[in-house]
């Protein structure tokens, strides 16, 4: 998953895989069939270690632990950006198990995200109306932050805040200061 973190997925080739796994092409063969084999089985198996990765968070409270899963999510799915805009962007190369895939691996993201959002409701460190949408919307922001915008990726420290504080408005200063 390093090369296609790193290179476009047309520039992976399963020479430089074999050479980076330290076995000969036709070993590499052997174990996977395809390069897209390849991409999608690794593709479930990172998205998989970070659903892991989320679900083991210890970090003091809810706010916290949230900030380290934007981290994790934010810093891991920009990695895979070029994978993503493989998948994404040939639909032809990249068949239904592809997508398949993908959807399984952001469902249990999904899963891993709204555990932590209950966790923090339940101990009234959170408040989120609605688990669900607030879960998707953590998700599709990063997704966009990532590789939909063309622009570099935002810190996860001002993604976190963002979802941690919302559009809310500042609190009116108190006795005329100024804001």
């Amino acid at each position: 998953m390093g090369l296609f973190s790193a290179l476009p997925y047309a520039a992976v080739h399963m020479d430089a895989v074999a050479a980076a796994a330290g076995v000969a092409k036709p070993t590499l063969y052997r174990y996977v069939p395809t390069k897209e084999a390849l991409f999608i089985d690794g593709l479930a198996w990172t998205l998989a270690e970070l659903r892991e990765a989320i679900g083991a968070i210890r970090a003091v409270d809810a706010p916290a632990r949230l900030r380290a899963a934007v981290g994790l999510v934010l810093e891991r799915v920009g990695a895979l950006s070029p994978a993503l805009t493989a998948i994404e962007g040939r639909g032809a190369e990249f068949g239904e198990h592809s997508r398949r895939v993908l959807r399984e691996g952001f469902d249990g993201l999904r899963g891993a995200l709204a555990d932590l959002l209950r966790q923090g409701v339940a101990a009234g460190e959170l408040h989120v109306p609605d688990i669900d949408l607030a879960v998707l919307m953590i998700l599709g922001g990063i997704r966009m932050a990532v590789h939909g915008t063309g622009r570099r990726p935002p810190a996860s420290a001002a993604v976190a805040d963002f979802f941690l504080n919302g559009l809310g408005a500042q609190p009116a200063p108190r006795n005329g200061a100024p804001r």
